[in-house]
């Protein structure tokens, strides 16, 4: 489950058996369902019984996958699948890809499950692209609002930081950005050291 993504029809044989093993003591009677499945993988914490439901944890497992390939970008794993889906970008930014094996599409499908979570900090700004990656402080964290329709696609977060004073440049945020993500901007504070950006 932590390698590949399960169809759902396996998904759903294996909440049916767990369920006639819950409520049956004779596998061969399917026993009275005295709750809903969804009730019944609510966490303890909050009153339930703490089922996993099957397909949502696959997910889950298969997020902690990609999220190994952005924190850990030296291991083997992730160079062996950079070299061949994403040699000059991110698991992220990745929108097509020809001939993917089963395993890495399992991977991706975890992408919009992951990205809920995750905001990129803002080092440097130079490998954070300001209209695609999710650095606007939001929950979930988003890329920026254009304040025009027609921007440069490929701007990165540098092209708004003053170089010299390494501070906002508040003229360049005023024309391009959104005037609500203005003030969420310059909440985030700038890493003067210019270290490379990543992903919290």
């Amino acid at each position: 489950m932590s390698s590949f993504l399960l169809p759902l029809e396996v998904c759903e044989q294996f909440t049916s058996a767990i369920a006639r093993f819950w409520w049956s003591s004779d596998t061969e009677k399917r026993g009275v369902h005295w709750a809903s499945w969804d009730k019944m993988c609510i966490p303890k914490k909050d009153g339930g019984t703490g089922f996993r439901a099957i397909h949502e944890f696959n997910l889950a497992l298969l997020a902690k996958q990609l999220w190994r390939l952005l924190r850990f970008p030296d291991s083997l794993l992730a160079r062996v699948l950079r070299g061949k889906y994403y040699p000059y970008s991110t698991p992220l930014r990745l929108t097509h890809v020809d001939s993917p094996s089963y395993g890495w599409r399992s991977i991706i499908a975890a992408k919009p499950l992951l990205s809920m979570g995750i905001v990129q900090k803002v080092h440097s700004g130079l490998n954070t692209r300001a209209w695609e990656d999710p650095w606007i402080p939001t929950i979930p964290a988003r890329p920026a609002n254009a304040r025009i329709p027609v921007v440069h696609p490929r701007m990165t977060v540098s092209d708004f930081i003053n170089r010299e004073t390494k501070e906002w440049n508040v003229q360049m945020l005023e024309e391009y950005m959104n005037p609500e993500d203005i003030p969420l901007i310059r909440s985030i504070a700038i890493n003067k050291t210019f270290h490379m950006d990543s992903y919290s």
